[in-house]
């Protein structure tokens, strides 16, 4: 092979290997949720001090938290997260904050119809 080709081959395999890393970099982070409703999720965060619990994911259904950091869920309901509509499976998924027993038979009915 002469020079240049050897030359516009490296050339290439160097801007493959930049392009590959960088896509592999930013596949790392992981993708922001778009379809949570930040005005609404908002006005739920902001009460997260006075939580006596807390809705979040477990084994793909919608469990009871006692807090925001637990492991363990104090109950895993029925409700499937795959069958809640985006903007609530993102809440879900975030976290939401439940202030009151009412409260969270509210939005456990709200997610279960």
């Amino acid at each position: 092979m002469g020079m240049r080709l050897r030359l516009a081959l490296l050339m290439v395999l160097a801007a493959a290997a930049a392009f590959t890393g960088a896509e592999a970099w930013r596949g790392l982070r992981p993708p922001e949720n778009r379809n949570l409703p930040r005005e609404i999720y908002e006005s739920y965060a902001a009460r997260a001090d006075g939580a006596v619990c807390y809705l979040r994911p477990s084994d793909g259904r919608v469990a009871v938290f006692s807090s925001r950091r637990g492991k363990e869920p104090l109950r895993v309901t029925n409700i499937e997260l795959k069958c809640l509509r985006a903007s609530d499976r993102a809440m879900v998924e975030a976290g939401i904050p439940v202030l009151s027993r009412q409260e969270l038979l509210c939005l456990l009915e709200d997610l279960g119809s």
